[in-house]
């Protein structure tokens, strides 16, 4: 026995007329409900005679002239099939056994509107229907003739009993579709019966269900579930050749679903999942061709090879030395899944170039491609070499040179030489070397985009940050904030806010924030100098290029003595307020930055006489959009200043001389804002 099936299914609807019932949306979900149909003709009673020459003659009794019936035959398996659209029926079983010439038995369904006769054939046989008055008469096997041997009669209970009551196939009495939490579409289908034979497959971008021996009550049905927001779009019902079909149209988003039976209830889920699941199960799973069915008994390795690759829509080369014949069943596997199957089980190996597949044993292609790589040296060993000037534009030649040296593009033969004063790269190759050399530079040799960072360093009113609106605090993924030496605390910024929401600020140690109007920030800053509450300390900026770090440092140097054997000698150290900023362009128009700010502060002075420093940091990673500010704050400055106004004389004299003299003490306290602004420098504003 040899048969294969690639699982091509053509979904065309019924040729049958049909009513289509009206979908029905109800608690959030979608339903097909079966609609009544009013009946132009009523089966009564059905009989057969078996005549010479192992023909059967089927006779349909109605209550008035039955309708041309729609016949089609079914191969495989055989079956015959007649539609009668616009019957009913009164019969009360649903199956006669005939077993008597091709005919093994007659089924009789009824749905909605038309009334179906299906005849399970032995094989493959010639038939003829003919309506006579209100009888509809069919001829299996032969040509109605004289009377024959055998009879029997399926009709209303009124007029005879059947010998034989089996149950008939079934019907699908609903299709509906939810949606429930986290996205999950499910799609819920009344099958009647517990006993449904299942094929599920992928065909073409879609989820197709065969449910056999099943029919629609409703007719071919179409649910378009688009606006639920789930992986669904489509859910089409169709019935066919005593079949039904479920075929499910998803979103074009990542998506897994699963299909389980509870009782006569059919479930599919379809749950929306990441691009990183989606990876991950590709990586577990890396087929994905085209699923087809294979069953062979001592068949030859070439010509299953051939059927693979003719399913596959690829030119097929086989070698000579693959030989041999195998057995092997296969069920709705990806054809490259397959393909690896044979491969594996008969020591062959395979190699793509476009759209041909190269087949043959492992050692032929190990030895034939060893064969290659030698021929290529002995070529490269003998080709002459050619001098190449290639200039640089964006990117130092020496540079360049390190890369095409660490992706091994130069022979033992070649060389290169990198002058940076002109910023030439000397190339010594063969012709065909100095090809993927060129490549390569074309690759790397590309302008890279810059940033302008602007820092602005604010001394201000503890209540000003909240005054324009920043948003403080920490929340989501774990970055790294470091302040001082050793602490960590987890948590990153979250995404700027225009509007005050009344958060505190920060009391001590650094705070990150955003915040995302450039031009309101540069009217705040020049109305908090005009008004005398604060004071635009510095206002850097710097450009630099993507990934490169920037560095911003203001500060002083503090000189200390130091004695050692006997010298005096001056050291100095510096207390300076340090920013380092890398950015990172990223899709979207956004700008990644890597921070770290360092505060230096006069501590303590030691008893050796050095100057304790006191020191504060902050390391972080933020990604804002083009334009947009982060603040650093939660860095308060306190001075405090003690002054004696007195009277010459009079205010030094004790216990009256305190009548002559005047106290004063001030007490200041400011906090020290950081802005940050990316901005990514266009290429039209160079020009």
């Amino acid at each position: 026995m040899q048969t294969v099936n690639t699982n091509r299914r053509n979904h065309n609807k019924q040729k049958s007329v049909r009513q289509f019932a009206p979908l029905c949306l109800m608690l959030g979900g979608l339903s097909i409900l079966p609609g009544a149909v009013s009946a132009e003709s009523i089966l009564e009673d059905v009989s057969f005679t078996t005549r010479p020459g192992q023909s059967v003659e089927v006779r349909m009794q109605f209550d008035s002239p039955p309708p041309q019936p729609k016949a089609y035959m079914i191969e495989q398996p055989p079956r015959l099939v007649l539609d009668l659209p616009g019957v009913s029926s009164s019969l009360r079983q649903k199956m006669l056994s005939v077993r008597s010439g091709s005919i093994d038995s007659l089924h009789f369904a009824e749905a909605s509107d038309r009334t179906r006769v299906v005849a399970n054939l032995n094989n493959v046989v010639g038939y003829d229907t003919r309506v006579d008055g209100n009888l509809l008469l069919l001829d299996v096997g032969g040509t109605a003739s004289a009377s024959g041997n055998t009879s029997a009669r399926v009709s209303n209970p009124a007029t005879h009993k059947a010998d034989e009551t089996v149950d008939g196939s079934g019907f699908i009495t609903g299709v509906d579709f939810h949606r429930l939490e986290g996205d999950v579409g499910r799609i819920t289908v009344n099958l009647g019966s517990s006993d449904v034979g299942l094929d599920v497959v992928e065909e073409s971008g879609k989820v197709v269900i065969n449910l056999d021996g099943l029919d629609l009550s409703t007719g071919s049905q179409r649910l378009d579930v688009q606006d639920f927001s789930t992986p669904v779009n489509f859910i089409d019902a169709l019935a066919k050749d005593n079949k039904a079909t479920i075929l499910v149209e998803p979103t074009a988003e990542p998506y897994d679903y699963m299909v389980y039976q509870v009782g006569s209830k059919l479930v599919v889920d379809f749950k929306p999942i990441t691009a990183a699941e989606q990876e991950e199960q590709n990586n577990l799973f890396p087929y994905n061709g085209e699923r087809i069915d294979l069953n062979f008994q001592n068949i030859e390795v070439r010509t299953v090879l051939q059927i693979i690759a003719e399913v596959a829509e690829k030119n097929l080369v086989v070698s000579d030395n693959v030989q041999g014949d195998l057995t092997l069943r296969l069920k709705n596997v990806p054809w490259d899944q397959a393909l690896d199957i044979v491969l594996k089980t008969q020591g062959l190996d395979k190699r793509e170039a476009g759209n041909v597949l190269l087949i043959g044993t492992a050692e032929e292609i190990a030895k034939r491609e060893k064969a290659e790589l030698e021929s290529q040296k002995s070529e490269q060993q003998i080709a002459p070499l050619v001098t190449d000037f290639v200039q640089i534009d964006f990117r130092k030649a020496s540079d360049i040179k390190e890369r095409i040296i660490e992706a091994k593009l130069i022979s033992e033969k070649g060389f290169a030489m990198a002058d940076d004063e002109t910023n030439t790269l000397m190339v010594r190759e063969t012709a065909k070397q100095l090809q993927e050399i060129r490549k390569t530079i074309q690759i790397f040799d590309v302008e890279v985009p810059q940033i302008l960072v602007q820092a602005r360093l604010v001394t201000a009113s503890s209540d000003f940050a909240k005054n324009i609106g920043v948003r403080w605090g920490m929340s989501g993924s774990e970055d790294n904030w470091t302040v001082g030496s050793n602490a960590v605390v987890p948590g990153t910024v979250s995404k700027a806010l225009q509007v005050d929401l009344g958060i505190p600020d920060a009391t001590s140690s650094f705070a990150l924030g955003f915040l995302s109007s450039d031009f309101a920030l540069s009217a705040e800053l020049a109305a908090l100098e005009s008004d005398g509450s604060g004071e635009l300390i510095s206002q850097p900026k710097v450009i630099t290029t993507n990934g490169k770090p920037a560095m911003i440092k203001s500060g002083q140097e503090v000189g200390y003595q130091v004695i050692e054997d006997g010298d005096v000698e001056i050291e100095w150290k510096d207390v300076v307020l340090q920013l380092e900023v890398t950015p990172q362009i990223i899709p979207g128009g956004k700008v990644a930055m890597e921070l770290v700010v360092t505060e230096d502060s006069i501590g303590e002075i030691l008893d050796t006489g050095e100057i304790a420093i006191d020191t504060t940091e902050l390391s972080t990673s933020v990604v804002v959009n083009d334009g947009e500010t982060v603040v650093l704050g939660g860095v308060f400055q306190e001075s405090r200043r003690d002054g004696v106004s007195k009277v010459p004389f009079f205010g030094d004299l004790p216990v009256v001389g305190a009548a002559f003299r005047n106290k004063t003490s001030e007490k200041t306290k400011n906090e020290l804002l950081i802005f940050i602004t990316p901005q990514m420098i266009r290429e039209s504003l160079r020009r």
